[in-house]
């Protein structure tokens, strides 16, 4: 018994230096968010937090000491609906509901590029709750260096990517792009960083070359309600809801012609139309 307690010390403490590392790697910054950006967090979200943390560092170890392994036996094409389970309960754990809209549009046979607003450190949840087929994703490089979370993400197939490192980059666009040739389908944020104001950044055009050079179709995902919850510049979150709306297909056959700068304009507007749609009624 003994034995068991201080494994499970060491195990806790061995996680949550990894949890300091993520946060200190992600969310500790010098930079203030901006006046008009300020979401009223007081002294109850403090407490809030102190008490999900805990609760959530405990979900993610039991995420990685159980998805790890299933990912290594089981091929990654049929591991969808755990890595949706796992992606909620992680949510979950930190007090926050999932409301998907569209998701039939995620079930398409033919491979696709998804494009999601960059807003929260939990957006990677998030995009768990959209795996309802094999997938891959461009991933900070950062990750891939955690224990046993960068075994997983490897194993599972996501892509590295070294942002100020532009042949690195590109590199990991080409390998994106083979992805979708062979019928993955590939998630990116094309504003390539959180929103630091809540509000949806420029996008850069790494992604759109990468469209054109896949002659994929384009699905738009908004993610409503995650900077509200945990925002970049505040290591405290507010427990609540995050809608995901899922738009509609942009066709390859129907922007084939354009420039990367008008697709880049076209697809950005497209994603501020389904931000601003209501979702009262959902």
């Amino acid at each position: 018994m003994n034995i068991f307690i201080w494994g499970a010390v060491i195990l806790v403490f061995f996680f949550g230096i990894v949890g300091f590392k993520i946060l200190n790697t992600t969310e500790f910054h010098s930079e203030k968010t901006p006046i008009h950006a300020k979401i009223p967090l007081d002294f109850r979200h403090t407490i809030f937090s102190i008490l999900f943390y805990p609760i959530g560092l405990t979900t993610f170890i039991f995420t990685v000491l159980t998805l790890t392994p299933l990912v290594f036996i089981v091929h990654p094409k049929r591991v969808g609906w755990a890595i949706r389970f796992y992606g909620r309960l992680m949510l979950l754990s930190f007090g926050v509901i999932v409301k998907l809209n569209g998701k039939d549009k995620l079930k398409r046979d033919k491979a696709y590029l998804l494009l999601i607003n960059h807003e929260s450190l939990f957006d990677v949840f998030l995009m768990g709750c959209l795996t309802f087929r094999q997938v891959t994703a461009l991933g900070a490089a950062y990750q891939f260096k955690l224990p046993l979370w960068g075994i997983m993400l490897k194993r599972y197939g996501i892509i590295p990517l070294k942002r100020r490192k532009t042949s690195e980059a590109i590199e990991a666009v080409e390998m994106a792009r083979k992805k979708l040739e062979d019928g993955i389908c590939v998630f990116l944020a094309p504003e390539g960083t959180r929103t630091d104001d809540g509000e949806l950044k420029p996008f850069k055009k790494g992604g759109f070359h990468l469209a054109f050079g896949a002659k994929a179709d384009i699905l738009i995902v908004a993610f409503k309600g995650a900077f509200e919850i945990k925002r970049k510049t505040d290591w405290r979150i507010k427990p609540g809801r995050v809608n995901i709306d899922v738009g509609d297909f942009i066709l390859y056959e129907d922007y084939k012609d354009c420039s990367i700068e008008e697709l880049q304009s076209h697809v950005r507007g497209k994603m501020l139309e389904l931000l601003r749609r209501d979702n009262k009624l959902s």
